[in-house]
């Protein structure tokens, strides 16, 4: 039989892309967001005896990413003891460590916060410069307890420090830092600013705050002002999104917006399963919630009855047989 050429074109395609060298190919999974396909890549080549640094830590990555935070730390410890130099290693085992803290009781969680930080001031004294090091220290620094390794005040001067390699996202992390603590500042730190005031992030922040002092009117109106600014790059684009979601939260806890609230989490839902699949899930069950406040229960049954099947969270599952 004679190929066509639409078939040789797609076998010479395949036959270049296996060719690609791993760690493009995986930079190009990554990208695209599909870390399934990068596990499965990874996991014919990884091994309890492995002793290459960067397929443990690009495996690590990989569970990361696809919600595995246990499984993810133990990878990337492995590669941080065979590579502690690397700066992004130490940045993705501090991601898992911080992720299985949150996961795990509160006896355990401060050994893995403790780690987490410790990997964030590795990764920040490696490579002083780079803004997403400096960034997730100083919020660490920000938000987590004394006795875990907070300190306010470092994470201010890290944020100032962080201006000045690059003064977006500097400013953004010192409007975040001043709104839990001193939101007047905060707010003439935004009126003075007005490529701030162009982009969803500090609308975002300040629906959060709000949400945090249960004044969720405010805080709609602010996630909503936040889903409604351009996304010029990633991370605005984010921010615009989680906004959706966060309204939607809102919505429902405070039994108001129903509507406003529905249409939200369905963009959210729509828009977000490659940038935030973490967040799916929720998603779908905060949708529910408004759809049976709004009676309308077979399509929140239609939502709730597959997601109680496919979750992996048991804390969704007793949430959803409370209401099924």
């Amino acid at each position: 039989m004679r190929l066509t050429a639409t078939l040789l074109l797609s076998l010479s395609c395949f036959s270049l892309q296996a060719e690609l060298p791993l760690q493009q190919q995986l930079e190009t999974l990554w990208q695209q967001g599909a870390y399934a396909e990068a596990k499965n890549l990874l996991t014919p080549k990884v091994t309890k005896k492995t002793k290459d640094a960067f397929l443990l830590a690009a495996l690590g990555r990989t569970e990361l990413a696809l919600g595995e935070a246990e499984a993810a730390t133990d990878w990337l410890e492995r590669a941080i003891k065979l590579d502690g130099t690397n700066p992004e290693y130490q940045f993705y085992y501090a991601n898992a460590s911080c992720n299985t803290a949150q996961k795990v009781n509160m006896l355990s969680a401060l050994g893995h916060a403790k780690r987490c930080v410790k990997a964030y001031e590795t990764a920040h004294t490696l490579a002083p410069t780079e803004p997403k090091y400096l960034q997730a220290l100083a919020q660490y620094y920000a938000q987590a307890p004394g006795v875990a390794g907070g300190d306010k005040a470092k994470a201010m001067a890290l944020a100032k420090q962080l201006t000045e390699v690059n003064p977006l996202k500097g400013q953004l992390l010192q409007l975040e830092l001043l709104l839990r603590e001193d939101p007047a500042q905060a707010e003439a730190l935004l009126a003075a600013n007005p490529e701030l005031q162009q982009r969803p992030e500090p609308y975002f922040l300040l629906g959060v705050t709000q949400a945090a002092k249960r004044d969720y009117p405010a805080a709609i109106g602010q996630f909503q002002r936040a889903s409604e600014q351009e996304a010029a790059d990633k991370d605005a684009l984010r921010s615009k999104l989680l906004a959706l979601y966060q309204l939607g939260r809102a919505a429902v806890i405070s039994k108001t917006a129903t509507e406003q609230g529905i249409g939200a989490l369905r963009q959210f839902i729509a828009e977000s399963s490659e940038l935030l699949p973490e967040y799916q899930d929720w998603a779908q069950f905060r949708l529910a919630q408004l759809y049976l406040a709004n009676e309308q229960r077979p399509d929140a049954e239609a939502l709730l009855r597959p997601l109680q099947a496919s979750t992996k969270d048991d804390n969704l599952k007793t949430e959803i047989k409370k209401v099924l």
